[in-house]
């Protein structure tokens, strides 16, 4: 095997070499850094990748092109470090992994040839596999346990990725060799092995030092290989370093990295953190720009390393906003951490700019009140339909820069700045009273915050939307299904527009819930006037249940709305 000092011959100069990726695995060893992502092909990568290999094969292509691998030396010796490329060379090792099995399940001595020349050789004392290809910390041994054939048992995302990208290509190998005779069914295998190792093409750039390696990376994207965001930061970040500064860099790097977590949806995840962090520091930022605008900000090593700590900081806040096991709540207050709960439910991430820069910068007494408040206006602005993401996106950026800047001090600070853009209580108490609800848990948010309101004057609702109530639940007076003979007092048109406002909705024990299904008012009412929960117990006062008591009860709602949600403090 070739060690990076062999592939150097012009020390100082970029080398590139045209090589078979068969052959590549099979005549190096090689390692993915470990701030690196984990791997991340799924079904659809790893099955076009077969389908392109064998269309190449069956149309007698000489070469089948791969693209480029970027790699570079390593602090150990005797491996070169895989900048870019780790999901086809891994992909192609789980495929001779894949074809090692099906000979060793034939018994075919072949099996340890293929074992040998492209997964690694056998260590002398232990008898396990010394693997070409080292994957980074988080999917390594899993990996190892593949190639050796031990059957790991996934624990990560990236785990069971690994794990199906195995058994598509061992399926679609055993389907090559189906029904084949027995002095001829290996065939195939081989001549797939062969097309492998020397006809599918990848360019070997090969970059001398680890800094010049992510310069050459970022220039492949500008030619159109297709890197997210985060991808292009980490290689800018890492080249612009230096040797000084390249591995703090790289440390707070993988630390930002840990922090967000494995999710099926990594790079979609990290570019929305690093979004949501440049528009806490600069205001609104654009994803497509995002890249082109931190780069220009970041020239130089101690910048890099600057911004790497930042990430580094940030990352935690911004992954356990939402997260109701994060650490992070444990220094909050629980009126704060129910509030990030409900925006949770919500959906309501334009606010995670300003959140992130306030705890950032603001104790936990002063972050409560701020998330207190977000979900005040969070709620007024769901309820009147004013501000579009875009909107509510831009205002809480740029109110989230001055935060960062040390312009805005405190949460009345930030409530000052923000009040005269959030719905007042005029336009929120006129939209609430014409308010319809259709998702269940939403609706009992709403009635048991406005219900705390009503029964004992509180003014900030404390109550998360997905909680599960046992002893509660949602009942619709004037029922889903219609029956007219049963609510006479509505026509059909008048059930469709008003059954699901949330006037006509109400908190009852569950048991009395299914008790009254769709019965008529006559039963209801009693049963409803019953409820210790003032809110309900009010329907029962009713003579009767019509459009005019609906629009009544909704009118009280919305009173109650503009107390229980209030625009400040």
């Amino acid at each position: 095997m070739m060690n990076a000092s062999e592939t150097d011959n012009q020390p100082g100069l970029i080398n590139t070499n045209v090589d078979g990726i068969g052959h590549f695995l099979s005549d190096r060893l090689l390692a993915i850094p470990d701030y690196q992502r984990s791997y991340s092909w799924g079904e659809i990568e790893v099955a076009e990748l077969w389908a392109d290999l064998q269309k190449a094969q069956k149309s007698n292509s000489r070469e089948y092109f791969l693209g480029s691998v970027v790699t570079t030396a390593s602090p150990v010796a005797s491996r070169q470090l895989v900048i870019d490329g780790q999901q086809r060379l891994a992909t192609i090792a789980l495929l001779f992994a894949a074809m090692r099995d099906i000979l060793r399940e034939r018994v075919d001595e072949r099996a340890s040839d293929v074992e040998r020349d492209f997964l690694g050789r056998k260590d002398m004392k232990t008898r396990k596999i010394l693997p070409n290809l080292t994957l980074n910390a988080d999917d390594n041994q899993f990996y190892l346990g593949l190639i050796r054939g031990e059957g790991p048992q996934a624990s990560r995302e990236s785990h069971s990725k690994l794990e199906n990208a195995y058994k598509i290509l061992h399926a679609r190998e055993c389907q090559l060799i189906e029904d084949l005779p027995a002095d001829s069914w290996q065939d195939p295998l081989m001549e797939l092995l062969e097309f492998v190792r020397y006809s599918a093409k990848i360019i070997d750039v090969h970059v001398p030092d680890e800094n010049r390696s992510f310069v050459i990376f970022e220039t492949l994207n500008d030619r159109g290989l297709n890197l997210n965001t985060a991808d292009l930061l980490k290689n800018h970040l890492f080249g612009t370093a230096g040797k000084n500064y390249l591995e703090e860099t790289k440390r707070r790097w993988s630390e930002m990295v840990g922090a967000l977590g494995s999710d099926d949806r990594d790079g979609e995840i990290h570019d929305k953190f690093l979004r949501h962090f440049w528009s806490s520091k600069t205001g609104t930022a654009r994803a497509k720009a995002l890249f082109s605008e931190i780069r220009d900000t970041v020239k130089e090593p101690e910048e890099a390393v600057a911004l790497a700590t930042e990430l580094s900081i940030s990352a935690p806040l911004w992954a356990g906003m939402f997260d109701p096991d994060s650490e992070l709540w444990r220094r909050m207050q629980p009126s704060a951490r129910e509030n990030l709960r409900v925006l949770k439910n919500l959906k309501v991430e334009q606010c995670r700019p300003l959140i992130m820069a306030v705890m950032r910068n603001f104790d936990s007494t002063e972050s409560a009140k701020v998330t207190n408040c977000v979900l005040n206006w969070a709620v007024r602005w769901f309820v009147t339909g004013g501000g579009g993401a875009g909107v509510t996106e831009r205002l809480y950026a740029e109110t989230a820069k001055k935060v960062s800047d040390g312009q805005i001090k405190s949460a009345v600070d930030v409530i000052s700045e923000m009040k005269i853009k959030v719905p007042s209580d005029s336009d929120f108490k006129r939209a609430f009273s014409a308010l319809t609800v259709r998702r269940g848990w939403l609706a009992r948010y709403l009635l048991h915050a406005l219900e705390r309101t009503a029964r004992k004057g509180i003014r900030s609702p404390e109550l998360s939307p997905n909680q599960d109530w046992e002893e509660a639940n949602l009942e619709h007076v004037l029922p889903k299904s219609y029956v007219a003979d049963k609510w006479s007092q509505f026509s059909s048109e008048e059930h469709a527009s008003w059954y699901l406002s949330l006037g006509n909705q109400a908190i009852l024990a569950r048991s009395e819930n299914e008790t009254i299904g769709n019965e008529s008012f006559d039963i209801k009412g009693p049963i409803l006037k019953q409820s210790s929960l003032v809110l309900t117990a009010e329907i029962g006062n009713s003579a009767n249940w019509t459009v005019g008591d609906i629009m009544k009860r909704q009118e009280r709602l919305a009173e109650l709305a503009v107390i229980t949600w209030p625009i400040t403090l």
